[in-house]
């Protein structure tokens, strides 16, 4: 894309900022794994990947230090505060990792985690497993399937997110997110 996703403006500010926004009006306090100034941009709380080059697995695992969690890519600015809050509500009451399954497969960074999956996900890191997907083939978790998550409100389109610049372009053109 030629700049880092959680830089790429979106809104007011930029993915990151969005995101940080979104999580805190559904009641959450944001953590930011990525470098500190990051973080400090978005005037979040910093993680540290745990353990470092990991991918998106040790910044899960970061979160999960911190109990229960509710992982948002910054590349997926449609959900809402009122769909992250039911994807948490249906995580919290099942006690597994709630993965909505939209936008051609599952959505694990955009997921409630519970927090007694990190002594499972340190024991696979320590392994040498790297992917989410692989992980989460082996770990308690609900699949929300479409149906699923039309029932409880949350619109399947609305977690997409951007992988190159053609896909970014089309979520500011139809998403909402006011690019300058």
């Amino acid at each position: 894309m030629g700049t880092p996703k959680a830089l790429l403006p979106w809104a007011r500010g930029t993915m990151l900022s969005h995101a940080v926004d979104r999580l805190r009006a559904a009641g959450l306090e944001p953590w930011c794994a990525g470098p500190p100034d990051w973080a400090l941009a978005a005037a979040c709380a910093h993680l540290e990947d745990d353990p470092p080059l990991a991918g998106p697995l040790g910044a899960i695992a970061a979160a999960l230090r911190q109990g229960d969690a509710f992982v948002l890519a910054v590349d997926m600015p449609l959900l809402t505060p009122e769909e992250i809050v039911r994807l948490i509500e249906v995580g919290e009451a099942a006690q597994f990792a709630a993965v909505p399954i939209a936008a051609g497969g599952p959505q694990p960074l955009a997921a409630f985690w519970p927090g007694y999956l990190l002594s499972y996900l340190r024991q696979y890191l320590d392994s040498g497993g790297r992917s989410v997907l692989s992980f989460l083939a082996e770990a308690p978790h609900i699949r929300l399937q479409e149906p699923d998550l039309v029932r409880l409100g949350v619109d399947p389109g609305h977690l997409r997110g951007c992988n190159t610049p053609e896909e970014y372009l089309a979520l500011t053109q139809g998403g909402g997110g006011e690019v300058p």
